[in-house]
């Protein structure tokens, strides 16, 4: 079997394996980028990830290559994109619930309503626990995690009931959340995963409680 051809996108630097090389505008365009993450959630179901390669993605998306290249410059970017996509789904979905239970309810409640919403989305997720489990790791995913984190935080600031709340104590408990989600994520028991998440909950809202109890600076 003849070895392969090294993947060209490997002499990128680092961050730039990430950034999309053009948005998709056009009706066109956004099928062919559709195709190339279909196509990557399937290779991913079936193939390692160090094995995959832009060629074996652009060839399942029934695309020429340069196509690929033409939105991603690497595997890695498109694996961001299924990421900053999850992501940013459960958090605009957390946020909205977040806000709509803080008008009816105590805001214990709240959190921990929105909380049990977003950990179940992730948990029903398996293309992005599959990524995760794969690529978790990696300085190329952390800095996918920081960067949605970063829009988390600015997400939630600008919440109405988070003015009594400092920025640095939310971007915390998002740090803290984060460690609890990557622990519910990686616990294959479902009985431990609610053990876990119930743990999450107390933790975050024990560290927000002097926030919205009017602690001052």
């Amino acid at each position: 079997m003849p070895p392969r051809k090294p993947d060209p996108s490997r002499r990128l630097p680092r961050r730039a394996h990430l950034n999309p090389r053009r948005q998709p505008l056009q009706q066109r365009s956004r099928a062919k980028v559709e195709a190339i993450l279909a196509a990557t959630i399937e290779l991913f179901a079936e193939t390692d990830l160090d094995d995959l390669t832009t060629a074996d993605i652009a060839k399942r998306a029934r695309i020429p290559i340069g196509s690929l290249y033409h939105y991603f410059p690497s595997k890695e970017g498109v694996l961001a994109e299924l990421v900053a996509r999850t992501t940013n789904r459960i958090d605009s979905a957390f946020a909205e619930r977040l806000a709509r239970d803080f008008e009816r309810l105590p805001w214990r409640e709240a959190i921990e309503r929105a909380t049990d919403a977003a950990v179940h989305a992730y948990e029903s997720d398996a293309t992005f626990i599959a990524v995760w489990r794969a690529a978790r790791f990696t300085p190329l995913f952390r800095d996918v995690a920081a960067a949605s984190d970063v829009r988390f935080a600015e997400l939630l600031s600008a919440l109405p009931m988070a003015k009594s709340v400092r920025p640095f104590a939310i971007r915390s408990a998002i740090r803290l959340a984060n460690a609890f989600l990557d622990w519910i994520l990686e616990t294959p028991d479902p009985r431990e995963r609610a053990r876990i998440t119930r743990e999450m909950k107390q933790a975050v809202i024990a560290y927000l409680a002097p926030e919205f109890e009017g602690r001052e600076d």
